[in-house]
């Protein structure tokens, strides 16, 4: 068995907020498995609230661009000959809706974002990876016209090490969602819940780690387009939204608990009605941080890290507001936020960050 104990005073229903139960400590994972069954030896058979074996993240970007969690059951590691096959059915609750009543009152409990998940790894022996995911939600109160379900594919391609040229890892992500999958879900549960029927996203990523001794470089970039996209408004239509991303991070081990840490990203976007006011969401930011590191051990994923950064950032005024913009549910407007509200377009940050994994 195993769990993973949070305690945050401000959260999304994932973490599982503190409640009108009285206790600070919850629950973001509880889970039971059983592996190496005389009729499966390699199998894991899982029951309970976890986070999927199969999540994929940058942790240059911080983001999972493959996520599901969830409470619910299933299996990993099937042999199929030509495949290993893991599947998993899970139940999320979304941000604030977790209260909101199904349209249909016939329907019992309050609308959960449930998801199937279907993947076939190592194909034919090679790198390639096929995720298929289904999902279904029933409509709620405050959104009566979402999306009901939607489907989803993901297709990975690991790469010999650093694209074949050195040591590390490098893959390629070609994801597509349509409803319940696409926009803010894509490649993820529960956070699509104000797609309508007709919203769909591509998106393609490419994620990387170059090792080469004692200079290790991480590198990440991603597109996506999103076509009736909508968020968590009550707008009749959709609109569209793309954005890009590109950076790098050299990490330099220069004695065993000594490393510096540079950075240099850029990230633009395109939401042609950024939070229901037109024209606020449409531009690029880019930074640089450099960060004297101390750590335990050598190497890019060693923890703890005890980081001391200075970044840069400058931005384009049409996304000023995106960065830390105030938005009243009241009125659909946008007023600018601590970063934009002196009419600044760049800034000085500095600070020191701690990274500990458990």
């Amino acid at each position: 068995m195993q769990a993973n104990l949070t305690h945050q005073s401000k959260c999304t229903s994932d973490w599982n907020c503190q409640d009108d139960d009285g206790h600070d400590v919850q629950f973001r994972e509880g889970f039971a498995e059983l592996s190496n069954l005389d009729f499966a030896p390699e199998m894991t058979f899982w029951a309970g609230k976890r986070y999927s074996s199969s999540n994929t993240s940058s942790h240059q970007f911080d983001w999972e661009y493959i996520q599901y969690n969830g409470t619910g059951g299933g299996f990993d590691n099937m042999d199929l000959g030509f495949a290993r096959f893991d599947a998993g059915v899970y139940a999320f609750s979304p941000t604030d809706e977790t209260k909101a009543y199904p349209v249909d009152k016939g329907d019992q409990g309050y609308p959960d974002d449930y998801s199937l998940n279907l993947w076939l790894k190592k194909i034919a022996g090679t790198g390639f990876d096929l995720e298929l995911i289904g999902h279904h939600m029933n409509r709620n109160e405050n959104h009566p016209t979402s999306a009901e379900k939607g489907y989803g594919v993901t297709g990975i391609y690991n790469f010999d090490g650093f694209y074949g040229l050195t040591g590390g890892y490098s893959r390629l992500a070609l994801q597509y969602g349509k409803g319940l999958a696409a926009g803010d879900s894509l490649g993820k549960n529960g956070w699509g819940w104000a797609n309508l029927e007709n919203t769909q996203s591509w998106r393609v990523v490419l994620d990387s780690v170059a090792s080469m001794g004692d200079l290790e470089i991480s590198t990440f970039a991603f597109w996506q387009k999103d076509k009736n996209y909508r968020w968590w408004t009550e707008d009749e239509n959709g609109w569209g939204r793309s954005m890009w991303v590109a950076g790098i991070r050299p990490y330099h081990q220069i004695t065993r608990n000594f490393a510096m840490q540079y950075e240099l990203g850029y990230e633009y976007l395109d939401d042609k009605n950024y939070k229901g006011v037109n024209g606020k969401g449409k531009g690029g930011l880019t930074k640089v941080t450099v960060a004297p590191t101390l750590t335990f051990d050598s190497g890019f994923w060693a923890r703890p890290q005890l980081r001391f950064f200075v970044t840069y950032a400058k931005w384009d005024k049409g996304v000023s507001d995106a960065l830390d913009g105030n938005y009243n549910w009241d009125t659909n407007t946008i007023t600018a936020g601590g970063y934009s509200r002196s009419g600044s377009t760049d800034t000085v940050n500095f600070g020191v960050q701690a990274e500990v994994w458990f």
